[in-house]
């Protein structure tokens, strides 16, 4: 880091998120004035009203400009989606909001009293309120189970979006105008349809040249900045920053320096349109290298300009914040907008796709260590050894997990099963946390329902009933007379498919809803076909589409069958009645025989954990997965299904971030010899301290299952040892493992590289540790900030020794 990326860091680290009340106050006024109007339209002039009249600020030292608030990290607020929480948080309900455990955000009184009176205007109006009083009984029934619930993508937008961030650079957001404006031209308005037709392309223009005026107020504030300076050189910079402004996103970007602004305000704007995140860049690394490389052989750059530029751009993305509930935190803790970046992987005609800017982002990833945005490295046997160990290397720097490592053939493969096309399946890039999407031409790779699989093994441990509601949703027999464990997975399968019908119902009404006021004209015209088909995303305007929405304790449910099966079954060390016993007591009762703790020890101890190359453990993992992600895609369908995107078919997701807490405190002692209210293992990786053969035991367990299912990720963790990376002979048998896991078509795998003595002292200290970072689902997070029980997880994860 040179000084002024230095001093920008400092200042972004030493911020306090805080609450902006400019949105809300801006959009709701336009909502107010355009009542009556289609919704894209007003959506549309809301996001203009917001474009026109925030505060723009330009820091004396960013070379890119352009801000989501009126102060650094600040979180707009979105009442359309949903505001009761906000109200109810305001009071101090569960936590005030700049008391809680974690995520904590800072605010005035003159605020919160502006925010409260604007909120009255959307009581009764907002999504989720009206989601919530359409569900059906049974919907609402699983919800309360915590079986089943659909509030990251009912109480907020959608995202896990893809902007066709390429097609913008080469020609421009005028163009996209036109495109518009040429279908709306070609429109037949005898033809019913096509009314809505024109509107909606009329609110894609409307919002397109809001866009282009937003990125000239930007420019303005950098040609008034030059007045207040008298420092020659940044008077040059403000000037070039001013018209690369008045060119991107207008026109096609003309240089490096163009096209890194130019992503910058695309995305920007993707964020202050809606509060969906995990909206990432795709291949960032192909699209920018033309700039750079031209630039470099005109002279009009070095290396470390451009370097400095892209930094300032990672700075930015670090500014983006949103306020969520803290029912909705608890999943997504960390400040977390889950800005995805992709790097590497291989061309379209089968070579080594890194180039030099590919190493610019392992650069700026090594220097600056924060949490965003998320670099992701699309491994391919066609990358070079120094490549790969150059990553490591920067794992090994940066510490917090980055960069995290996919496999491209693997993704290829699952995409190509899906029927996407093999030129777009080889350019699939991260969205957001996992997930693989193609860039422009996905519409959101994340987005359905949770559900909580350990819950599920509870349900049917006690005849279908949840034991903490006394709720039933299918009825089943009493566990003690399951003769084996064929019987035990059959009904299993029988509660599984129930639930997601459940689930295919939650987000059929949330579509609904959000169909009918939540179209976003700026996002969907810089997708793939929206423009042709004159639709927002949500309606099917995409050309690629799959649902799924997380699901949490996929191996504490296979080590709770593998358990049973072990000390019920085979083994028959205990009965059927002794082991629910066992966790109805929570391990607790000593009266027994055996006693609680005996059983706990056996379950825990003994019975066969996914992690160790144990088939014993690793088969039930794989039936299970097998199970749910051949369910996932062959039998349920999607809103869009049958209106142009491909396949509109439900999806896999073994991502649950850090949705594996909450969903453990929750559900009650497992088989597995799991305490009540003990987080559930997270994503793919196996439960906390159940890995004890060692790292290539845990990739063979890895190995093993169904990745074919696999397109909106599993999380894989892996704890190495502090020096692991070091050296290069730990990076070589790293590399090793990786390339293991990948050539058996495993998708995914990240590193922390930190130890327990750190974690512990920053929980004493952590004045003294505030810019510590660790790994903690597919994303990377400050550590001091976190609820204790996040830290609590992180601190249980094995740490394995190279051997």
């Amino acid at each position: 880091m040179n000084d002024r990326i230095k001093r920008l860091r400092e200042k972004l680290l030493s911020v306090k998120p805080g609450i902006c009340p400019e949105r809300v106050r801006y959009f709701t006024q336009s909502m107010r004035e355009t009542e009556g109007e289609y919704i894209a339209i007003r959506r549309a002039k809301g996001l203009s009203n917001v474009l026109k009249n925030m505060t723009l600020y330009v820091d004396d030292d960013e070379l890119i400009a352009g801000n989501q608030a009126s102060s650094r990290k600040a979180a707009p607020i979105f009442p359309e989606y949903s505001m009761e929480w906000i109200l109810e948080e305001f009071e101090g309900k569960p936590y005030f909001i700049d008391k809680r455990p974690g995520d904590r955000f800072y605010f005035t009184e003159e605020v919160q009293n502006e925010i409260i009176d604007i909120l009255d205007y959307w009581k009764g109006r907002t999504i989720y309120e009206n989601f919530r009083n359409a569900l059906p009984d049974e919907c609402s029934k699983a919800w309360e189970m915590n079986v089943a619930e659909n509030l990251w993508v009912s109480n907020a937008g959608f995202g896990n979006v893809i902007l066709n961030y390429d097609k913008v650079l080469k020609n421009g957001i005028n163009d996209i105008i036109l495109q518009a404006q040429k279908k709306i031209d070609s429109l037949d308005l005898t033809i019913f349809e096509n009314i809505k037709k024109k509107m909606y392309l009329e609110s894609m223009i409307i919002a397109n040249k809001a866009v282009i005026e937003f990125a000239g107020r930007i420019a303005d504030v950098c040609e008034q900045k030059i007045e207040e300076q008298s420092d020659e050189d940044r008077q040059n910079e403000l000037k070039q920053m001013a018209e690369n402004l008045r060119n991107v996103p207008a026109k096609p970007a003309g240089n490096y320096w163009e096209a890194v602004q130019c992503i910058w305000i695309l995305l920007l704007v993707q964020h202050i349109e809606s509060n969906g995140h995990a909206n990432s860049l795709g291949r960032t690394d192909q699209y920018l290298y033309p700039f750079y490389k031209k630039d470099i052989e005109n002279g009009n750059i070095t290396k470390e300009k451009a370097l400095e530029i892209l930094e300032c751009f990672f700075i930015k993305t670090n500014e983006l914040n949103k306020l969520r509930s803290w029912s909705d935190s608890e999943y997504y803790l960390g400040y977390q907008m889950f800005v995805n970046v992709s790097i590497g992987g291989q061309t379209e005609d089968n070579k080594d796709a890194v180039n030099d800017v590919t190493y610019l982002f392992l650069d700026a990833c090594k220097d600056l260590k924060l949490i965003t945005p998320s670099v992701s490295i699309k491994y391919s046997d066609y990358n070079s050894k120094e490549f790969v160990d150059y990553a490591l290397q920067v794992v090994q720097e940066h510490k917090g997990g980055q960069p995290a490592f996919y496999n491209d053939k693997s993704f290829i493969r699952i995409l190509e099963n899906m029927g996407v096309k093999r030129k777009d399946a080889i350019n699939w890039a991260n969205v957001g946390c996992i997930e693989a999407g193609i860039p422009g031409k996905w519409d959101f790779a994340a987005k359905g329902p949770t559900m909580n699989i350990a819950k599920v093994i509870e349900i049917l441990m006690h005849n279908g009933t949840d034991p903490l509601t006394g709720l039933t949703l299918v009825k089943e027999k009493d566990f003690k007379d399951f003769k084996n464990m064929d019987e035990v997975f059959e009904a299993l399968k029988k509660q599984l498919i129930y639930i997601f019908n459940l689930q295919q119902q939650m987000e059929n009404v949330n579509d609904t809803f959000h169909i009918m006021h939540d179209l976003n004209p700026y996002r969907s015209s810089l997708v793939d076909d929206c423009i042709e088909r004159a639709c927002d995303l949500i309606e099917g305007g995409s050309i690629y589409s799959a649902e799924g929405g997380p699901m949490a304790g996929i191996n504490t449910a296979a080590d709770s069958l593998a358990a049973m099966n072990y000390a019920v079954f085979d083994k028959k060390i205990i009965t059927a009645e002794q082991l629910k016993h066992a966790i109805d007591t929570n391990y607790e009762d000593i009266t027994t025989e055996p006693k609680g703790d005996e059983i706990y020890n056996l379950l825990k101890n003994k019975a066969p954990k996914f992690g160790n190359d144990d088939d014993a453990a690793d088969e039930w993992a794989y039936k299970l997965e097998d199970f749910l992600g051949s369910y996932y895609q062959n039998n349920l369908k999607s809103s869009r299904y049958g209106k142009g995107p491909v396949p509109a078919t439900y999806s896999l997701s073994l991502s649950p971030v850090t949705g594996n807490i909450p969903c453990g405190m929750r559900v009650g002692a497992t088989p597995n010899g799991r305490k009540a209210g003990e987080a559930l293992n997270n994503g793919i990786s196996p439960c906390n301290g159940a890995e004890i053969s060692g790292p290539t035991a845990a990739i063979n367990s890895l190995s093993k299952m169904p990745s074919i299912w696999f397109q909106k990720g599993a999380i894989f963790n892996m704890r190495l040892e502090r020096w692991a990376l070091l050296d290069e002979t730990g990076r070589e048998r790293i590399a090793a493992l990786v390339k293991t896991l990948f050539d058996n078509y495993g998708v995914h795998i990240q590193f922390n590289i930190i130890d327990n003595e750190t974690l512990l002292q920053a929980q004493k200290e952590p004045d003294k540790y505030q810019d510590l970072m660790v790994r903690i689902s597919g994303y990377s997070a400050l550590f001091t900030p976190l609820d204790p029980k996040v830290q609590k997880d992180l601190i249980e994860r094995q740490v394995f020794e190279l051997q």
